[in-house]
């Protein structure tokens, strides 16, 4: 009797939940509709609505199962009353699969939004998500911005990433920054082709997710193996902030964003995530219709007032370097000697003049050893391969040394900060004297990046990363002087240049490639439009100021030329001379030879001399003479960066 009884009221008791659910349901749905909440800046936001390229408005998240209304992507206010709906279903055995469990933040905000309507929600235990926000569970945020890396064409303009900084630990009271969790957003691409990626990434072909990553797995991927140097940006994000953060990204884990390469890429979603989380925050509004990551550093700190601070992590690259400067000649010496046993094949032993130095000479020739291993052997160590080996035998015998490491401490001047760099795109106005057609008006176009005559600030000075670089002349045609002709002369979809300076140490190669368009300007025919591929690879010597680069380089161009199959080479050396003045003021010589697969005249020769004078981070003025035997230009160029 008491068994049916009980029976009884849990089904009048359900009964009764489930009208008051209903109930609660119409008065959320009527209150929404009332104030408008689908118009909210942060519901929103949380569901990346954005105008895309033609001014349309919808969601910037391409997977269905993102919405609940078939109408989501393009409409808010019927994704926000499908939401609604779908928090009020009841919990079935897997909790995992509740849109409260599901969509954390869309319900956080909501509730926040509902403070003066009593709800009577469905109860439901997330405890997966529960458990993935007190693992990231943190008290502030930062953005991280790694450097360049030429060798991967993903990495190229360099990379953003947020990192969640946790407390500091209860029981020593230190903050571990190598137990904080990064969020990351990439391509998941499928190919290492560096022409497919650039293709596949510029048309939104790969697609795009979102990770969250222990941080000491990014250090080691970037700071050690890839000897990137991170630059970390404590951002002014409150608490509640940063718990709607992770929330929001454990909502985007499983959805997909088409990945675009100039638009919707690591920087952008690293910014769009952060106004989810906090509605006061706009930066979104200040980027260009490109976004790249350099320029997403510089906004935050010239255009906001997100940044709190900044702290440099150096790779192992700089450690080595920074660290190497102390050894005297003597130290140097026996440094060269363990370095060359290493690249040698050899086992390690130690010389007699090795034995004889002090005790504390001996340490920091062993502790530089150590960062030399690895900062060269970075990959073979991680993979526990013959070098980690040698590291470990090296640190048995640094341990029998009392004296302790020195402390290294790298504060990178002002010119090497990404914040402070230059603004990467570029327009130009000029004047060019050509020997052949005359007085010519100038007018080029940069999209991004940096090439080594502009001001030194912010980017490698030993690189060149261009993209989508065009210029244009407008002047006397050769064919009929009479006639005025805008001509293209230059187009570079990508032009990356890498003069690592070579030591015995680091036998780094230089190298240079472009992919593009050229004016091709030859004594065997009139001047015309080719298709080329050209790469160069060498050698740079490096002495303070100056560096010396010696490269074989090799073209193919096509295009309608003399040639019976359109298509022609030439090879040959390629000498360069870059001299530093200081950070506003560049000189750069060159002299090529190149022997030609075709025409009657196939020796090509090619003498060039050019300065940039930078009167400011935005500004500067660039003169060039350049001598083809059959052609002399000679020019002007006004730059602005923007």
């Amino acid at each position: 009797m008491y068994l049916i009884l009980f029976v009884l009221l849990q089904v009048v008791a359900s009964l009764s939940h489930a009208k008051s659910s209903q109930e609660s349901l119409g008065e959320v749905l009527k209150y929404a509709q009332e104030q408008n909440l689908d118009q909210d800046r942060q519901w929103r936001k949380l569901l990346h609505y954005e105008k895309d390229f033609f001014q349309i408005r919808e969601s910037q998240i391409d997977s269905p199962t993102f919405f609940f209304s078939h109408q989501g992507k393009k409409d808010p206010q019927a994704e926000l009353q499908a939401t609604i709906t779908a928090f009020f279903q009841e919990a079935g055995k897997d909790s995992f699969t509740h849109p409260q469990c599901r969509f954390p933040a869309r319900f956080k905000w909501l509730k926040s939004k509902l403070h003066n309507v009593k709800v009577n929600w469905p109860e439901v235990h997330c405890e997966r998500f529960e458990a993935f926000a007190q693992a990231m569970k943190g008290e502030s945020v930062s953005l991280v911005f790694s450097s360049y890396y030429l060798n991967n064409p993903s990495s190229a303009f360099g990379h953003t990433f947020l990192r969640i900084n946790k407390a500091p630990s209860t029981k020593d009271g230190q903050r571990h920054e190598l137990l904080d969790y990064g969020l990351n957003y990439a391509a998941e691409a499928n190919t290492n082709n560096a022409f497919l990626y650039g293709f596949k990434g510029l048309f939104g072909m790969f697609p795009g997710q979102f990770r969250s990553i222990p941080y000491y797995y990014k250090v080691r991927e970037y700071n050690n193996a890839e000897s990137r140097d991170l630059w970390e940006y404590e951002l002014r994000l409150g608490p509640s902030a940063v718990e709607m953060l992770i929330a929001h990204v454990w909502e985007l884990g499983p959805s997909q964003i088409d990945y675009w390469y100039l638009t919707e890429n690591c920087s952008y979603h690293m910014l769009s995530i952060l106004e989810a989380a906090d509605s006061s925050v706009d930066i979104l509004s200040k980027l260009d219709q490109y976004v790249i990551p350099a320029d997403t550093v510089r906004v935050l700190w010239t255009k906001t007032d997100l940044i709190k601070g900044y702290k440099y992590r150096p790779s192992v690259r700089q450690i080595f370097f920074a660290r190497s400067k102390s050894l005297t000649e003597p130290e140097r010496k026996e440094l060269h000697v363990l370095a060359h046993q290493i690249q040698n094949q050899d086992e390690i032993r130690y010389s007699e003049s090795f034995k004889a130095m002090s005790s504390p000479s001996q340490a920091k020739v062993l502790d530089v050893f150590i960062d030399y291993i690895d900062f060269r052997y970075s990959k073979e160590v991680q993979e526990a391969g013959r070098e980690f080996q040698l590291k470990m035998q090296v640190l048995g015998k640094r341990s029998e040394i009392p004296e302790g490491a020195v402390t290294v401490s790298i504060d990178p001047p002002p010119e090497e900060r990404p914040h402070l760099a230059h603004p990467s795109g570029r327009w130009g106005v000029g004047y060019l004297h050509d020997s052949v057609a005359g007085d010519l008006a100038t007018l080029t176009h940069r999209f991004a990046l940096h090439d080594r005559l502009d001001p030194a600030w912010g980017y490698p000075s030993y690189s060149q990363i261009t993209f989508f670089d065009l210029g244009f002349s407008y002047g006397s045609a050769y064919a009929d002087p009479e006639t005025k002709k805008l001509e293209l002369e230059n187009f570079a979809a990508f032009e990356l240049i890498s003069a690592s300076p070579w030591s015995s140490l680091f036998p780094e190669k230089s190298w240079r490639f472009k992919l593009g368009i050229e004016r091709t300007r030859n004594e065997n025919f009139l001047p015309t439009h080719e298709g080329l591929v050209r790469l160069g690879y060498g050698w740079t010597w490096e002495q303070g100021a100056w560096d010396l680069s010696a490269q074989l380089q090799g073209e193919v161009h096509y295009g309608p030329t003399l040639s019976e199959n359109k298509l022609w080479a030439g090879t040959g050396p390629l000498v360069e001379l870059h001299y530093s003045v200081n950070s506003w003021w560049q000189w750069q010589a060159s002299a090529h030879y190149r022997r030609d697969s075709a025409w009657d005249r196939q020796d090509y020769v090619r003498t060039q001399v050019e300065t940039q004078w930078s009167f400011s981070k935005t500004w500067g003025l660039r003169a060039l003479y350049r001598n083809q035997r059959f052609l002399e230009e000679a020019g002007l160029q006004l730059f602005n960066y923007y």
